[in-house]
């Protein structure tokens, strides 16, 4: 979860483990950490990173941006004679946290607004700052790319500038304005890095939908628990390492949106899950559920076994090797709803994506099948059938 923890209170330690939240992630911002030249002041981070430690939480820093003393105030720019300056904030950082965060990411969305150099100047800050960590912490863990979407000609860049070739993963957010597109984008990044023979982890390092502000990008808020289900298998099935979703919480409370703000601070403050208030989206629900049963399961894509089934029905069943439980995931992309049959090993549970309430399933029974995904478990394995009637 993104931007989560910050609070440092019990009540949203609490939240989150009740979301079954994994990973936390924050930027590290370098003005933060050395306001004045050769003064480094880790306070406010050692206070995030000791709680989120003490309350189980794995933590992806983000090391960016630039610092007030710096670039006579052009901001999100490090030049290459400023670069020296920037590796000695990523070096003082790293060996500051050694041994307590989990992860390191270099920078964020430099192929769009977070980046105001050239495309090579990028290349070459990455590339020195990957090997500044490796030098500090040989045994750290590297993310970078960190890239919007899925920018070819900046992704075969970095490949060739051998600014990719020392990260443990790669990372992108790959935002649209729907699942579909979101996959979209996803399939479109692998065959990037396929074309690159790049073999390494894939991290989804953001990715999520507002419910308010401008109307091209948001979704009603009913329809966000199906985004949210649909956006994280979609990722799963795809290969994604760990998936970061932005962000936990809304700038305003239900009904409190401000009338005098333009709609893009509107926008950028709705993609919350929760209220600043604690009242939960529907769409945390959904996301509770995939938490709770997705992560370490295996996905099977020959199962469930279909029988007669258009393709419009997409199925996708995980297995939990370590805890027997199955996980089965059905909804329709047509408008038009259909009824089929399903014949599981075990009577199992089917939960309300909306609300995460579940109610008993017979191991046969006919389901209505809409574009609201059907969200399945049972323990034990076995195998699903799905058959036209």
């Amino acid at each position: 979860m993104a931007h989560a923890g910050k609070t440092l209170t019990e009540q949203e330690y609490t939240l989150l483990d009740e979301l079954g939240v994994v990973w936390v992630l924050d930027t590290f911002y370098w003005r933060n950490i050395e306001s004045e030249q050769g003064v480094f002041d880790f306070s406010r981070y050692d206070a995030y990173v000791n709680k989120a430690i003490s309350e189980g939480k794995k933590i992806i820093a983000v090391l960016a941006y630039d610092t007030p003393w710096l670039n006579n105030g052009r901001r999100r720019y490090i030049s290459p004679g400023n670069t020296p300056y920037f590796l000695r904030y990523v070096e003082e950082t790293v060996r500051h946290f050694k041994g307590r965060v989990d992860v390191w990411s270099v920078w964020n969305e430099p192929n769009i607004v977070f980046w105001r150099g050239t495309n090579r100047e990028f290349y070459e800050l990455s590339r020195l700052a990957t090997q500044r960590i490796r030098e500090t912490d040989p045994d750290a863990y590297i993310i970078g790319g960190v890239f919007w979407r899925s920018p070819a000609s900046f992704i075969r860049g970095m490949h060739r500038a051998s600014a990719i070739e020392g990260l443990d993963g790669i990372s992108f957010h790959p935002y649209a304005l729907n699942p579909i597109g979101s996959a979209q984008v996803h399939d479109r990044f692998n065959r990037i890095l396929s074309s690159i023979d790049y073999s390494k982890p894939v991290w989804v390092s953001e990715i999520g939908y507002p419910t308010a502000g401008w109307i091209p990008l948001t979704v009603k808020p009913e329809d966000l628990p199906s985004y949210v289900v649909k956006t994280i298998v979609n990722s799963a099935v795809r290969g994604a390492r760990t998936l970061i979703w932005y962000e936990l919480f809304d700038g305003f409370n239900r009904g409190e949106i401000p009338r005098d703000q333009s709609l893009t601070f509107i926008t950028e403050r709705s993609y919350g899950l929760v209220y600043p208030d604690f009242e939960r989206k529907s769409g945390a629900h959904s996301y509770e559920l995939c938490a709770r049963y997705l992560p370490d399961s295996f996905y099977l894509p020959q199962l469930p076994k279909r029988e007669d089934i258009p393709s419009n029905i997409v199925s996708f069943y995980f297995i939990n090797a370590s805890t027997g439980i199955s996980t089965l995931i059905l909804w329709n992309d047509r408008l038009r709803p259909g009824s089929f049959a399903l014949h599981l090993p075990t009577d199992a549970l089917k939960h309300d994506i909306s609300t995460g309430m579940a109610q008993a399933l017979p191991s046969n029974s006919i389901l209505e099948i809409n574009r609201v995904p059907l969200f399945i478990t049972w323990s034990g394995s076995g195998i699903p059938v799905l058959l036209q009637i």
